[in-house]
């Protein structure tokens, strides 16, 4: 086998590995929430037993992911693919100041998107029978069991994984955000829905890479899961008019050209600040200030 063959086959078996990896993680992260949320919504809706039962899996989940328990076997390479190194707080908030920025422009991007393209609504269920402590309860663990699983997955493991295999972190960063749009087909196979998950993706991806940490990104995931929620899917889901047409439509371009060149300023300087992150995640978990969590 020449050099060149063992080479993609060796990027190949990498992506391969990515997917399988991933895709596994989110099925247990976020496919099992799912059945569990129908389950609450159809057995004694009164009673939010859903979420604390998720929280426990979600836990046993990152605990082996991270490192933490689980087989000793691996425990290392674990923790690294797993990224949560630690920042120091000016770094953190930085990060989390971009991406709600980031967010911000792109939820203007989706409305107006969606005024111009029709996009299929995503798959919600109906809660308007459902006790409002139980409907809080899943807002809540939703946007916390995506942003983990997924951040875990898709810019924690996927993106290691594809770096080794690939040598090329450019590439891994759109390896991985392709899985990660990829995955949400399940909410519409639909190109123009599927590239604005691709357009998320990257904006979490760069936080990811940045910062060499998945801590700032998980919170702004969950930050842009709380819009989609609250604004863009129930947008989705109702009918409303075209272009200006839509009373949505106009402060959907004005969000686009207000907070893009703010989030471009913003992830200019937070590359600039997060520079030392990324020679190593072993001295910036030594940072003085760092984060009191994983190191």
């Amino acid at each position: 086998m020449t050099s060149a063959i063992r080479t993609i086959a060796r990027q190949v078996s990498g992506f391969v590995l990515a997917t399988a990896v991933s895709l596994g993680i989110v099925a247990y992260g976020q496919w099992l929430w799912q059945p569990l949320v129908i389950a609450n919504i159809k057995l004694h809706p009164a009673i939010p037993w859903a979420a604390p039962t998720m929280a426990v899996l979600l836990a046993g989940l990152l605990g082996v992911l991270s490192g933490r328990i689980g087989p000793k076997a691996g425990r290392e390479r674990r923790r690294e693919l797993f990224r949560w190194n630690r920042m120091p707080w000016p770094t953190f908030f930085l990060a989390v100041g971009a991406g709600v920025l980031g967010m911000a422009a792109f939820g203007g991007l989706w409305i107006a998107a969606s005024d111009l393209v029709h996009i299929p609504p995503g798959v919600q269920p109906k809660m308007g029978h459902i006790p409002l402590v139980t409907v809080i309860s899943f807002l809540v663990m939703a946007a916390l069991a995506a942003p983990l699983s997924e951040e875990a997955a898709f810019r924690g493991y996927a993106t290691g994984i594809l770096q080794k295999a690939w040598n090329n972190a450019p590439a891994a960063i759109i390896g991985s955000t392709v899985l990660f749009a990829a995955v949400h087909v399940v909410q519409g196979l639909d190109a123009v829905k599927l590239g604005l998950y691709f357009g998320a993706g990257l904006i979490f991806a760069l936080i990811g890479y940045l910062t060499n940490s998945l801590y700032a990104v998980m919170v702004v995931h969950s930050v842009g899961d709380v819009m989609g929620f609250t604004v863009l899917w129930p947008h989705d889901q109702v009918a409303h008019g075209m272009g200006f047409a839509d009373p949505k439509f106009a402060p959907a371009l004005a969000a686009m050209a207000i907070f893009t060149p703010l989030a471009i300023l913003a992830f200019r300087k937070l590359a600039v600040a997060s520079r030392p992150l990324r020679v190593t995640a072993k001295p910036a978990a030594q940072a003085l200030g760092a984060l009191p969590i994983v190191a």
